[in-house]
């Protein structure tokens, strides 16, 4: 087994899973989705998962050791989310943006893996090597190996440059997140800040109108949250708009703006929850 033939599998597998993404999202999304990291028909981390397994299986055999289905599905099964969790960290890192979001599944963890998907690659890594190892092993097995190292080296060619368009459109996609992430904390410090001040005032008049002030705490926060999602929303448009068209083709690919879908405490907003809650507190006591 040379690293050709095994690089051979990983775009095969890196275009399968490609082809799976892209149908699912698409029928689900019911409009076209091109799903992935890179520009072209591959995601890359099924063809990483897919050969992690791949190997392990060949190694196995190679030493005499017969797999049982179960120890396939555990060790696919734990492979996956761990490659899944690490990839999306990575991911959200480097870029502020995130390709996959499993917050609205069961069972998920910080939205990154989730209990279903994690099963269905599990049950993916027991087909791939009942079903589909000895065909892909043929396939390259067969071959002349000068065919296999030319056509592997010119596959790497196409995924290398791939790769670095991507990066570096992305990572003009990742100041534009940025100055969106700044813009959208000064606009809501100057919201916060009037905020407070009729926290306050509601606060002052506790005496006079108790339930009062509590509902206007209430609508504060209410109306913050709004408020932010909106100027968000508004901002984010204007900001990619500015951007090429090859870089705005590679924000759409993700899932979302992580500066807007997982802001940080937004400035004053700390304050104005502790007066919210004096005033529960005092609410309650003279209740």
């Amino acid at each position: 087994m040379s690293i050709c033939a095994i690089f051979i599998w990983f775009v095969i597998f890196s275009f399968a899973g490609w082809i799976y993404e892209s149908t699912y999202c698409t029928v689900n999304e019911r409009r076209w989705e091109n799903r992935g990291f890179l520009y072209g028909p591959v995601c890359p981390i099924y063809g990483t998962g897919t050969i992690v397994v791949l190997l392990m299986w060949h190694v196995a055999q190679a030493k005499g050791v017969d797999l049982a289905w179960w120890q396939i599905f555990l060790c696919s099964f734990i492979g996956s989310a761990i490659l899944e969790y690490s990839t999306h960290w990575t991911l959200e890192r480097l870029f502020h943006a995130y390709w996959w979001d499993y917050s609205n599944m069961p069972l998920n963890l910080n939205g990154r893996i989730c209990l279903p998907a994690s099963i269905l690659f599990g049950l993916g890594g027991v087909f791939v090597v009942r079903v589909l190892y000895e065909p892909t092993l043929a396939l390259t097995a067969e071959a002349n190996h000068t065919v296999v190292e030319i056509v592997s080296l010119l596959l790497m060619a196409l995924i290398s440059a791939d790769t670095a368009i991507t990066v570096s459109a992305l990572t003009r996609f990742a100041r534009a997140a940025a100055r969106l992430n700044n813009s959208v904390n000064e606009h809501m410090e100057q919201f916060v800040a009037g905020a407070v001040e009729k926290g306050e005032a509601a606060a002052a008049g506790l005496a006079e109108r108790r339930d009062g002030a509590v509902d206007k705490i209430d609508s504060l926060t209410d109306s913050m949250a709004r408020e932010r999602d909106r100027f968000a929303a508004t901002i984010q448009d204007s900001i990619l708009g500015e951007l090429p068209h090859n870089v705005r083709a590679a924000a759409r690919r993700a899932k979302g703006f992580v500066t807007i879908d997982r802001m940080p405490n937004i400035p004053g907003a700390e304050y104005l929850s502790k007066l919210w809650g004096n005033v529960r507190k005092k609410h309650w006591s003279r209740s």
